[in-house]
């Protein structure tokens, strides 16, 4: 009897193993999903290190040519007296910047300088840049209207691009631009994207009429329009979108803050670039608007952040927003200065 449980216990051994043929097996095998995670392949990393290799001697070899251009080019290339006559991008080359860094850990450093659309003398220029004389940042970028724009860019001497949404002061050495944005070497093989955006600001002057102006703001996505078109045409991977603005974040726009008009609200600019992936280097760098407001525009009892600067692929370090003598007492606009870490 014992001899005959045994084999009947062998037996049925031997039936659940057979089920486990070649078939079985290739059946139970799952390719997994893509994860969306670099790829560690060899052959994989080889040819995206190939990649890299090659825009790196590309970007030398344009780097070279214009290093040879800016020696032949004896011409600052001046703005013309009648500024309808001016086209986009338009060069201006007083001192012909051609520096690069070495490769490594790089950081640049951007001033803006919201100028705003009344009008502005040359004598405040010079005020606003010798307020701002104790640093020294790799761009400055001037909005506001195109003559106050131009003004600054004559008084600051620096080689400058002006664009259809603002001017750019730049020490890096040029490698590109179009209509709205200009591309700068930082070393041989980094090179970042900066596009300036300005719209006019008509902030109300007290708490009462901070609601309706809100509202309007919230309502309006023409701004948010304008902004799109020119974001998605950057093509460079490292990006700075330098905005004045006519609305405030809806990042700042919360229960509770030391200001007492605002309440939770979106705004459509703000909202947009949120989802598609800028990062707002001062919030980014910040404690929220609870305790830290980073006001650039003051008008009666209302204060606001309405200058920004968006980065895509680059790492905000530090922000701060300041009063600046021949600006802020003029206007009411203080000046916005931010570091990035370029990768």
């Amino acid at each position: 009897m014992r001899r005959l449980a045994i084999i009947a216990i062998i037996a049925a051994m031997l039936t659940s193993c057979a089920v486990y043929t070649a078939d079985y097996g290739y059946s139970r095998i799952r390719i997994p999903e893509n994860t969306g995670k670099p790829e560690t392949r060899y052959a994989v990393i080889v040819k995206e290190n190939a990649e890299k290799s090659q825009q790196a001697i590309e970007n030398a070899k344009k780097e070279a040519e214009h290093r040879a251009a800016l020696r032949r080019k004896s011409e600052v290339n001046e703005y013309p007296e009648d500024l309808s006559a001016l086209t986009f991008p338009h060069i201006y080359t007083p001192l012909r910047t051609n520096s690069t860094e070495e490769d490594g850990i790089n950081t640049i450093e951007v001033l803006l300088l919201p100028l705003g659309y009344g009008e502005m003398q040359s004598e405040d220029a010079r005020r606003i840049l010798e307020a701002n004389s104790d640093i020294s940042p790799d761009f400055v970028i001037l909005t506001g209207s195109l003559e106050n724009q131009i003004t600054g860019a004559k008084a600051a001497a620096w080689d400058a691009v002006t664009l259809s949404g603002g001017t750019v002061l730049h020490k890096p050495l040029l490698k590109e631009a179009d209509e709205d944005s200009a591309v700068f070497f930082i070393t041989t093989t980094k090179d970042i994207e900066i596009a300036p955006l300005s719209f006019g600001a008509a902030m109300p002057s007290s708490d009462d009429e901070a609601a309706a102006w809100a509202d309007a703001l919230a309502a309006d996505t023409s701004e948010k329009d304008k902004v799109a078109a020119v974001a998605e045409t950057m093509t460079d991977s490292e990006r700075i979108l330098a905005l004045s603005s006519a609305s405030p974040s809806g990042e700042d726009w919360v229960e509770f803050t030391p200001f007492r008009y605002r309440t939770a609200m979106d705004f459509p600019v703000s909202s947009y670039l949120a989802s598609e992936g800028w990062l707002d280097a001062y919030r980014a760098t910040h404690f929220n608007a609870e305790t830290d407001g980073g006001i650039t525009r003051r008008n009666g009892s209302i204060f606001e952040r309405l200058d920004f600067l968006y980065t895509q692929s680059m790492i905000p370090v530090s922000a701060i927003s300041y009063p600046v003598r021949g600006l802020t007492d003029r206007t009411g606009t203080f000046a916005l200065l931010a570091t990035f870490l370029v990768p």
